[in-house]
């Protein structure tokens, strides 16, 4: 499937020096990490990372410093990806390994960059989209995205008010969440959440206890402004625990599986 351009086309946070240098997979790690070569996983990759204006470090082929940036954007169908960072004059054109460090993952692969000078010292690299990448799972569990199609929400009364998120992904650890900024500004990490109703299609879990790990701010084209929440379950009972574990299977089913067969 070949996703419209305009989902990578969000106002990006702009580049900043002051971005975290992030550290390559080692070659004693890569041995364990998971090489992607599939054509819709790596575009569908980069598009979640340009969605959220990823930082992202580069580390020159030619052996020139690291330089530290943003992936803002995926263009299609001309199959490229954009990455700022801001100097005073644009670094020399060519090969370099990107690395990113979205929440509990580690990504890599390699950028043919082209660089052009933006406003004031503001950089566009421009490259060709990878054929593949290394993508290194640091989460104790693994975590599954949730399909498209049915309704997978997270239900709880917090700071006075009734809350609905969306479930944007599930594992045995717990949940992430997204919701308006608007609406949700209030909730911060560190929270706990008392007697969540979980709803999983035709599965409803109830009186959860989560932790609020994480939090992230972004903009999606679609939803606007929005807030992503990384909770983790507390005290999970044996019953909960095996049924989360049948949905993830049902989940890796695909999503006409999870929609459509009672656990």
């Amino acid at each position: 499937m070949i996703w419209p351009s305009f989902f990578s086309r969000n106002p990006a946070p702009e580049a900043n020096p002051a971005l975290p240098l992030i550290a390559p997979i080692g070659e004693a790690m890569a041995q364990t990490a998971l090489q992607v070569d599939d054509a819709r996983r790596v575009l569908a990759v980069l598009r979640d990372l340009a969605m959220r204006a990823e930082p992202v470090t580069l580390y020159p082929d030619d052996g020139g410093a690291p330089l530290c940036g943003r992936l803002v954007q995926v263009v299609e169908p001309d199959g490229r990806i954009v990455v700022h960072l801001r100097a005073p004059q644009p670094p020399a054109a060519g090969r370099a390994l990107v690395v990113a460090a979205p929440e509990g993952l580690r990504l890599q692969f390699h950028a043919d960059l082209a660089w052009q000078q933006q406003a004031g010292d503001l950089l566009a690299g421009r490259a060709p989209l990878p054929a593949g990448l290394l993508q290194l799972q640091r989460r104790r569990f693994t975590r599954q995205e949730t399909p498209l199609g049915p309704a997978l929400r997270a239900v709880f009364q917090a700071k006075g008010k009734r809350r609905v998120l969306t479930v944007d992904d599930l594992s045995m650890g717990g949940v992430g969440l997204r919701g308006p900024l608007a609406e949700h500004r209030d909730l911060a990490a560190g929270l706990r959440l008392e007697r969540v109703r979980l709803e999983l299609g035709s599965v409803v879990l109830m009186d959860l206890r989560l932790d609020v790990c994480s939090r992230r701010a972004y903009k999606s084209f679609l939803a606007g402004e929005q807030l992503h929440f990384g909770c983790e379950f507390v005290d999970l009972d044996e019953a909960s625990q095996q049924t989360v574990q049948k949905v993830l299977a049902r989940m890796g089913q695909g999503s006409g599986a999870f929609q459509d067969t009672a656990l």
